[in-house]
């Protein structure tokens, strides 16, 4: 009997809860209506969001950029291999970076659904505070909040999406963010093609030195030995020269033809990313979720409401109980209610005697 004491205290402590909560069920179902009532407000107020969607795939560097790191590779110096390529990751964070989102933030903007009317995006979107410098930074911050990138792991496709309260300015924004990637692989692979322009044309001129030196020097040597056939020192000398004529010259061929090529891949303009899903313009808005959010202002103001109608219940019994903490907060709280009640009514005498 000892041992089942504490259950039994348990089970009527349960059931007083129960008892609270039932006593005081209409006052649960009213929060209930008031958690109800501010979800469908909150709903109706929150604007329609229309989403413009892409995707594209990555592509690695020109293969024939292989052929440049070997020749190069000879003298000692170690270019980028045709393997390496920009990670995908990469992409997702320049989506969000401000190199990128810079140039979106000072475009302009035709917006369709207001008639046709061409506005800059810090004005569109309300960026009134500060200069011109903390407009562009306030402007920024709002393109992170609209604009989401995300990588697919098992695909490697790079999905964007911007969400904007105009399917024409999403689309616009998608399409600006496509051309600044664009844009960056372009200046960074002119950048590295210049680079190795650069390094070529160094290396050509000086292949083209020890060229004329090797054929100088085989010149010279036949023109002193002219019959060295029937000498085997002579013969060999001849041989050794040839040698090293003949690499000179397939060394300074080859840099000629990659020097042809690395100027072509430095004003090439062929886009390093294959856009799988172009923005299309969108027709329905984003859902609004009601049911989950009406379903959720229903849970969260019976929970409110229980939980007022239990605290209000243990005030009360411990109130009974002659507990003087209880008895002061409950005082204090009835002052502060009353000093309240007697502010608002001063205010509404003073809006009703300056009414005409």
């Amino acid at each position: 009997m000892t041992e089942a004491e504490p259950q039994t205290g348990y089970d009527i402590s349960l059931l007083a809860m129960g008892t609270t909560l039932l006593r005081n069920r209409s006052s649960i179902a009213r929060w209930m209506l008031i958690g109800f009532t501010l979800a469908v407000v909150f709903v109706a107020v929150k604007p329609a969001s229309y989403s413009a969607s892409a995707s594209f795939l990555t592509q690695g560097t020109d293969a024939d950029r292989a052929g440049l790191a070997s020749i190069a590779g000879q003298f000692g110096v170690r270019l980028p291999t045709a393997n390496q390529s920009i990670p995908p990751e990469l992409y997702v964070k320049l989506l969000q970076s401000r190199v990128l989102l810079t140039q979106t933030v000072s475009d302009t903007l035709v917006v369709t659904e207001l008639g046709g009317v061409r506005k800059t995006f810090l004005d569109l979107f309300n960026v009134r505070a500060g200069d011109s410098a903390t407009r562009q930074e306030e402007g920024i911050k709002r393109l992170r909040r609209i604009v989401k990138a995300s990588l697919s792991k098992t695909t490697g496709v790079v999905e964007l999406s911007v969400v904007t309260k105009w399917p024409s300015v999403s689309v616009s924004i998608a399409n600006s963010l496509i051309s600044g990637i664009n844009d960056f692989n372009l200046r960074t692979r002119q950048g590295q093609a210049a680079a190795e322009r650069r390094f070529v044309e160094n290396r050509l001129a000086l292949a083209a030195t020890d060229l004329r030196s090797a054929e100088d020097q085989l010149e010279s040597f036949l023109r002193e030995n002219r019959q060295y056939s029937g000498s085997p020192v002579l013969s060999f000398q001849r041989e050794r020269l040839q040698r090293d004529l003949s690499f000179k010259q397939q060394v300074f061929t080859t840099l000629t033809q990659s020097y042809e090529e690395v100027r072509l891949r430095e004003v090439r303009d062929t886009p390093l990313i294959t856009v799988i899903e172009a923005p299309t313009l969108p027709v329905r808005p984003e859902p609004r979720w009601l049911v989950q959010a009406l379903m959720f202002g229903l849970v969260v103001g019976g929970m409110f409401g229980g939980t007022i109608a239990l605290v209000t219940d243990i005030l009360r019994r411990r109130r009974n109980k002659g507990d003087s903490e209880v008895e002061a907060f409950v005082t204090t709280l009835e002052e502060v209610r009353g000093g309240s009640m007697a502010h608002l009514n001063r205010i509404r005498q003073m809006l009703w005697r300056s009414q005409p």
